[in-house]
This record gives structure tokens, sequence and C-alpha cells, in this order.
């Protein structure tokens, strides 16, 4: 355990894997994480006496409790989603569900007994923790420069010319999930100091420096708001203050006006002609509509994406007319949708927990705060939960470790079964995905028939969660390969993860065909499951009004204008057809 607690902290958010499988940067930390916790179960003593020490402790009783309802509350959630299969796999985008988030409780756990009763392990944690988060922060500070030997730079840039900005994801897939990490891995950097000051100071200067160049806002926030509890809770000298305020003043200048600057200059552009972030605002509000209706179990782990087309408004339907939300976008707004009123109280228990023992550790204190402020304005994933879980784990206070012994051994049949399940889904995935990768590689050589062959081979292993059935739809389209993308069509139409593109990408390969009555069904299915979305309405509003059914096509073209919200002419304009008894087309 003091070896494999501190590497999977420090290879989970690292480790990406372009070209070997699909969602490169999503499944290979799923499978660390599911690989860890499994392993960890293994050390059947050490871990019973170190949970038996942590339930004998206030706090540690506590954080048992709480995971334990926190288990609960998602298994609840997953029996009564919307569609409990997918809910325990989770979404393609970020494979937050049962497996995921189960997994990270028991690992939790287990690292919180660990951490407790055995602060050589913890030190070594945060030193894993603080030394992943400087080669993250390298890896983002070189893409922002233009220098990435594993990804596409145009994967993360933004804009044209003098107002081109960079995103740099380094290994975690988004910006806003990277500045994010790095907010935890600077608090885990700030409490090595005492035993390892070289990597504290490296990490105060890298980290710093790559939040800002990612560009992210939240983040920022997250560190001004952390760095102002660090100060109250250690009272440092007003010269001190004085001198860090400075030399962080004169850091970001320099950045801003330095000719590698551009593109954050441009990045302040953005962020002034943006102040609301965009949809963020009408978004929280209607995702408390999805809450509302959904108030005690939420609508399942992880289909915020499939239940909160039913609950958008036409205001915000009008402002992005074809923007697909996947998440609310706030930590608090996302467990309330999905686990209800027991789940968000959980969270918010399990924050109070770690702010209980700010004064024990103020840097650990002041970075669960920083992180809790950015994940206002961004999402849970793998990563950012695995570091907001851990950062309460180490805010608990040392106990005395158990010495007793057990009466029988008996009891180690049920963790070592656990643990061959949990490794077993970790191959499972890594499996599928390899084989979904497979089926791509396939695609971009050429090889059509047996791309067709991988990905149904890869679709037998991928029986839990979301599917890339939509991307192989599209792509086998592009190959003109009907066939191959009318079944991939019919598995993405028939998912729960963003089902109305499915639907809307169905009608499209029936309408090649000719079956109008296919495509009417298809459209009116997609307007059901995203009443909001102007697309369907447009698009049947022209089937409507070459059958001559002109009344019907004038109500869906009406709709379409006034769900678009003028973005689109063609969409003004085929209304305006239908009404002088035109084609729309």
């Amino acid at each position: 355990m003091g070896i494999l607690l501190p590497v999977t902290l420090a290879l989970l958010p690292l480790l990406i894997l372009p070209s070997v499988v699909f969602y490169y940067d999503i499944t290979p930390k799923l499978a660390v994480l599911l690989f860890g916790a499994g392993l960890a179960l293994f050390w059947f003593e050490q871990n019973r006496r170190a949970l038996i020490s942590l339930w004998t402790g206030k706090s540690g009783r506590w954080i048992i409790l709480i995971l334990g309802a926190q288990l609960c509350s998602l298994l609840l959630s997953t029996l009564g989603s919307q569609n409990p299969w997918f809910s325990v796999g989770g979404s393609t985008w970020r494979r937050f569900g049962l497996l995921s988030q189960g997994a990270l409780i028991l690992f939790t756990l287990l690292a919180a007994a660990q951490f407790s009763t055995n602060r050589v392990i913890l030190r070594r944690a945060l030193q894993a923790i603080a030394l992943s988060g400087c080669v993250m922060a390298l890896y983002g500070m070189a893409q922002y420069l233009g220098w990435d030997p594993l990804l596409p730079p145009t994967s993360y840039l933004a804009g044209e010319g003098i107002f081109q900005i960079v995103r740099p994801p380094a290994t975690l897939g988004h910006a806003g999930y990277f500045a994010t990490y790095l907010l935890f891995t600077l608090a885990a950097a700030l409490a090595t100091f005492p035993f390892n000051r070289k990597l504290a100071c490296c990490s105060v200067v890298l980290m710093p420096v790559a939040i800002v160049l990612s560009g992210t806002r939240a983040a920022l926030l997250g560190l001004a708001v952390g760095a102002v509890c660090l100060v109250l809770l250690r009272r440092p000298s007003l010269r001190t203050i004085s001198i860090a305020s400075a030399c962080a003043a004169a850091v970001l200048v320099l950045l801003l006006i330095s000719p590698a600057g551009g593109k954050l200059r441009a990045r302040v552009k953005w962020s002034a002609d943006d102040a609301k972030g965009g949809a963020r605002i009408l978004l929280w509000r209607d995702t408390l509509h999805l809450a509302e209706a959904h108030a005690l179990l939420g609508s399942g782990l992880d289909t915020f994406g499939t239940a909160f087309p039913r609950y958008q408004s036409v205001e915000l339907s009008r402002a992005y007319p074809d923007f697909y939300h996947e998440s609310p976008h706030n930590i608090l707004l996302d467990t309330l949708s999905s686990q209800g009123v027991f789940g968000l109280l959980i969270l918010l228990a399990l924050l109070a927990l770690g702010f209980q023992h700010a004064k024990g550790n103020p840097e650990l204190a002041a970075g669960l705060a920083a992180v809790f402020v950015s994940l206002q304005f961004t999402s849970f994933t793998i990563a950012t939960s695995l570091g907001f879980l851990i950062l309460i784990a180490t805010l608990l206070p040392p106990v005395s470790l158990h010495e007793s012994k057990p009466k029988n051994n008996s009891w180690k049949i049920v963790p070592a079964v656990l643990a061959v399940c949990l490794i077993f889904a970790g191959m499972r995935v890594m499996l599928a995905d390899f084989t979904f990768q497979q089926a791509k590689t396939a695609l971009d050589a050429g090889r059509i028939s047996d791309a067709m062959g991988e990905y149904l081979a890869a679709g037998a292993l991928a029986n839990l969660g979301g599917r890339p059935d939509l991307y192989f739809s599209r792509r086998f389209t592009a190959a003109r390969r009907r066939p191959e993308a009318l079944t991939a069509g019919v598995q993405a139409a028939a998912g729960p993860e963003d089902r109305p593109n499915g639907l809307y990408n169905l009608a499209a390969l029936h309408s090649a065909s000719n079956d109008a009555a296919a495509v009417e069904a298809d459209l009116r299915a997609a307007i059901d499951a995203s009443p909001q979305w102007f697309k369907p309405h447009w698009t049947l509003a022209r089937l409507l009004a070459g059958q001559g059914r002109r009344n019907e096509a004038n109500r869906e073209a009406d709709r379409a204008v006034e769900l678009d919200g003028g973005k689109h002419p063609e969409v003004t304009l085929a209304r305006d057809r239908i009404r002088l008894g035109l084609k729309p087309y």
C-alpha cells in the first residue's frame, strides 16, 4: 500500500493513450482507478487494521458513515435512473457512473485509513501528487507554446489571427479540468514543504503559471480564494503577503506583455466579451427545473445530457440553438440533478468534514476551498473528483493503529471477490475501447469491412454506459457504406446518450432511401427527446411541406424559427418559402 497508493495517485491523471484506445483521455484513467482500487483490496490485514483504527476516531467514523451513505445514494439513484445500465457505466465523455464513483469511494476510504494510521504513506502520496502535477504543468505549458508530441494542437485551439486562443488540456481532456486539478496538486505540493522543499518550490513556480496559461477563469478564482484562505489560516506577516502578491503580479504582467503572451491576451479579450460565462446562468436556472422534477433520488448517475433537454427553456435554446449541454457545469447542481437532495447533502457533509480540520493543515484546507470554488463552474470527472475526495482524506487527523487479530480469515473472501470484479471490469473497459480504436484505425485506412467487424466486436464488450455509435454511423456514411451506417445509426438512436442527435442522424439515413414515414417518425422522436432543439422542427417542416401538409409544415417552421433565435438564416428562409407555398429547399 505504501507504493500502490502513491503510484495510483500519480499515474491516474497523467495516463493518456492516443491511438491506442478510442477515448484516450478517459478510459485509461478509469482503468487505473479500477486496477488501483482492486489491487489495494488485496492488502487484507493492513486494510482491516487501518479501517478499524479509522473507525475509532471521531472524524474517521464520520468519513466512513458519509462515504457509506454516498454509496447508498449512488445505488438508489442508479436503480431509479431512466436507464440503469447506462448509469452503471456512465457517459462517454467522463465515465462518471456507478462503476467509477463506487471505485472512487472505495479508493478514498482505503486511502483515508492508510493516511490516518501511517503518515509515511501520506507523505509519499503528497509527493507523488505534487510530482505528477509538475509533469502535467510542464506539458500544459509546452502545449501553450505550440509543442505537443501526443495530441493535435487543433483540438485545443480556437479563433483565428491575433484573436486565436489556446486552451491547453494537458492530459485531462479540457483546460478547465486541467487547471482545476492543478489546484489540488498545488495544495499537496505546499503540504510537502516541511519535508521536500525543492519539490514544493518547483510546484509553486510551475503550477500557478500553468493555471494562468490555461485561461480558466474558474481556476483563477479558485486560486485567489485558496490564497486568501491560506493567509487567514496561516496569518503570515504583512511583509510576506506584500512580497508574494508583488511576485504574483509581476509574473502575470510579464506573461501578458511577453511575445509568448499573445494568445493569453486574446483569452483576456474573449473573457471580457463573454463575461457571463456562456450559457451557464440560463443552464443553471433550467437545471433547477430538472432537479425539482427528480428531487429525491435525481434523474440517475451521469444522465444529465439525456434528461436535461426536456427541461431546457426556449430562452436557452434561442441563445445557443445547436449546443449539447452535457452537464450543468456546477458540482452542486450536477449532484442535485443526478442524485437528488440526499446526494447533495452528502456532498456538503464531506466538504464540512474536510473544513473541520482546516487548522491542522492550512495548505490542504486552502486547496480544498480552491478546488471547490473552481468546481462551481466546471464538472466532476474521475480526476477532479479524485482530487476533491483525496484532499478530504488527507485532512483527517492521525489515529493509532489497531493491533487486534481477527478470530478467523473467512472475511477475506469478500474483498478478494470485489477486487477480482474491479480488475476484470478495468480489463473489459480497456479491451472494449481498444477495439473501438481498432475500428477507427481500419476506417482511417479505408478497410471498411474490417472496421465493421471491429465495431461489432467492441459493441459486444461495451454493454455498460455510452458508446461511440453516432461517430461510427457518421464515418460509415462518409465512406458511402449505408448498411454499416444504418446498423450503427440504429444503435445510436436507441442509446440514451445524445439520443436526439442519434435520431436526427437516423432520419438522414432513412431519407437517403426515400422512406418518408421512417424519416417523420425519427424526427418526431427527436422532438420528443429534445423539444426545444430547432433542427428536427426545421427538417420536419420541410418534409411536411414537400408532402403538401402545409398547415403542419407552417407550425413546425414557425417553431424552428422561434427556437433558432435568428442564428441560422436558412431556417428563416425555409419558413418564408413554406408560407409562400414554395419548395423550402
